[in-house]
C-alpha cells in the first residue's frame, strides 16, 4: 500500500489511464501541424499561380516566334531567330522548374521572370504584328535611288491597278555607307521627254502626266491597240498600262543618274495616306517662309465631298495637322515662283515627318501610323530591310535637299493639241541635280554635298 502512494512510483502526466496519456501527448502536436498545413497551402497556391503565368509566357513567346517567322522580316536573320527561340525556351524551362521545384522565395522570383518575359514578348507582338508579310526588293549598304511620289488620289491606294498623276516628285539618292541622302525635288509640271513603250521618241509632256501613260500598250475605248501617232493624252488614260515605270524611266533619262535597275526603287503615297500619317504622328512642325492663305483643292477624306476650307499660314514655325500640311505642300498659286516654292515646302514637310517618325514618341502612336501607311502607301522595297539598314546607320541620316527650277510657260502638248501650263527646263539646274545625285551615289561627304547644293541654290536665285 505504501508503494502505491510512493511519489517515485507515480509517472507524471499519467493517472492510470492510457487514454489520458495519449491525450496529453497529442496536445503538443497540433500547433506544428497547422503551421505545416498553412505552408503547404501557400506553396500550392503559389505553384498554381506560377504555372498560369508560365502558360501565358509560353503562349506569348510562341506567338512572337510565329509572327517573326510568318512576316519574313529581313532584319531578323536566322542567327537572331534561332538565338531568340533558344533564349525564350531557356527562360520558359527555367521558370517552369522554379515553380515546380523551388521554395516560396524561388517561386516568387520565377513569377517576376515570367511577367518580364511576357511583357517583352507582348511588346514584340505589338511592334511587329501590324505589318503585312514582308516582300519586295531588299536594300543593303549599296547606294540606291528611290523615286518618292504623292499621287492625287483619295481613299485606299490601288496603284497596281490604277494610274494617277504624281503631285509630288522627289528623287532620293541614298548612300548608306556615307549615311547621306540627296533629295532632288522636281516640279510636277516640268516639261520633259517621255520614255515609255509605244510612245514616239522625242515626245514630251509635263511630269505629272507621264504617270498616266503607262509602260505597255495603249488601247482605245473599244480595246483596239493604238500606235504612236494615234495615241493621245486626252481620251484613253484608262486603257493604258501602269505608268510608274514610265515616270521613273523618264526621270532617269532626264537627270542621267548612275544607277542600275536593281537599285532603283519607288515609294508612293496618296493624299489620304499623307494626311492620315501626319495626324497619327500627332502633327508636325514646319517652317513657313512667307505668310499666305489658300483654300483646299479637295476635302482630303477618303472621298472628296466637294467641301473647301480656307487655311492661313503665318511666317515662322507652325504646328500642322494632316490636312493643313497637305494643303501647304500642294499650294503654288500664292507664290511668285509657284512650283519652285511648292517643291521647297514639300521637302520641308517630308523632313518634318522623318524627324517625327524617328522620334521616341512615335512608339505610343505606332499602330495608328502603321495602319495609315499600310492602306495608302506602296513600294517595291522590303520595309524590314530598310529597318535593318536604319539599325546599322549609327548617328542617323544626313539629308541634303535641292530643288530643280524652270520657267513657267504655256506649251502645246503631245498629239492632242491642248495648251497646258508647264514649267520649261532650266539646263543648268538639271545639270546641277545630275551632279549632286551622282556625287552622292559615288560617296561624296555630307559637308561637301551640303556646300555644293548651297552654291547651286544660290546660283539659281
Amino acid at each position: 500500500m505504501n508503494n502505491l502512494y510512493n511519489s517515485d512510483s507515480i509517472q507524471k502526466g499519467y493517472y492510470g489511464y492510457s487514454s489520458e496519456a495519449n491525450a496529453s501527448n497529442s496536445n503538443k502536436k497540433p500547433p506544428k501541424n497547422r503551421r505545416d498545413s498553412g505552408m503547404r497551402r501557400k506553396l500550392r497556391r503559389s505553384t498554381i499561380l506560377g504555372l498560369i503565368l508560365v502558360l501565358i509566357q509560353a503562349a506569348l513567346s510562341g506567338y512572337l516566334v510565329y509572327t517573326v517567322m510568318t512576316k519574313k522580316f529581313a532584319f531578323i536573320t536566322p542567327e537572331y531567330l534561332y538565338g531568340g527561340i533558344g533564349i525564350l525556351a531557356f527562360f520558359l524551362l527555367l521558370t517552369l522548374i522554379m515553380e515546380i521545384k523551388g521554395k516560396l522565395g524561388v517561386k516568387r522570383a520565377g513569377k517576376v521572370i515570367s511577367i518580364l518575359i511576357s511583357l517583352l514578348a507582348g511588346l514584340g507582338i505589338y511592334l511587329l504584328g501590324p505589318w503585312s508579310p514582308m516582300s519586295g526588293n531588299k536594300v543593303d549598304e549599296s547606294p540606291f535611288v528611290v523615286f518618292v511620289s504623292a499621287s492625287d488620289t483619295f481613299g485606299a491606294l490601288d496603284s497596281d491597278k490604277t494610274n494617277s498623276r504624281s503631285d509630288t516628285n522627289i528623287i532620293a539618292a541614298v548612300n548608306p555607307k556615307k549615311h547621306t541622302v540627296m533629295m532632288v525635288s522636281v516640279p510636277r509640271d516640268y516639261y520633259i521627254p517621255i520614255v515609255a513603250k509605244d510612245v514616239a521618241p522625242g515626245s514630251m509632256d509635263k511630269l505629272t502626266h507621264i504617270g498616266m501613260y503607262g509602260n505597255g500598250k495603249a488601247y482605245d475605248a473599244n480595246n483596239n491597240e493604238l500606235n504612236a501617232t494615234e495615241w493621245n493624252y486626252g481620251g484613253d488614260v484608262h486603257h493604258w498600262g501602269l505608268g510608274r515605270q514610265a515616270i521613273m524611266d523618264s526621270l532617269k533619262s532626264t537627270f542621267n543618274f548612275n544607277i542600275d535597275k536593281k537599285h532603283y526603287h519607288f515609294a508612293e503615297i496618296n493624299f489620304t495616306g499623307f494626311a492620315k500619317v501626319i495626324d497619327e504622328l500627332g502633327g508636325i512642325n514646319v517652317h513657313v517662309d512667307e505668310s499666305f492663305s489658300t483654300k483646299t483643292y479637295a476635302s482630303y477624306g477618303d472621298k472628296d465631298t466637294g467641301k473647301r476650307k480656307k487655311y492661313k499660314y503665318k511666317k515662322g514655325d507652325m504646328e500642322m495637322d494632316g490636312a493643313t500640311a497637305l494643303t501647304f505642300a500642294r499650294e503654288r498659286h500664292s507664290f511668285s515662283n509657284g512650283d519652285m516654292q511648292r517643291n521647297k515646302n514639300q521637302v520641308k514637310v517630308i523632313n518634318a515627318m522623318s524627324k517625327k517618325i524617328l522620334s521616341p514618341s512615335v512608339l505610343f502612336r505606332y499602330n495608328g501610323v502603321v495602319n495609315a501607311v499600310s492602306e495608302c502607301y506602296d513600294t517595291d522595297m522590303d520595309i524590314s530591310s530598310l529597318v535593318d539598314l536604319q539599325r546599322k546607320v549609327s548617328g542617323g541620316w544626313q539629308i541634303v535637299s535641292f530643288g530643280v527650277i524652270g520657267d513657267p510657260s504655256r506649251q502645246v502638248l503631245t498629239w492632242n493639241g491642248l495648251s497646258k501650263s508647264v514649267v520649261m527646263q532650266d539646263v543648268d539646274s538639271i545639270e546641277h541635280a545630275h551632279q549632286l545625285l551622282n556625287d552622292t551615289l559615288a560617296g561624296k561627304s555630307y559637308k561637301k554635298l551640303k556646300k555644293q547644293a548651297a552654291e547651286y541654290e544660290a546660283a539659281q536665285k
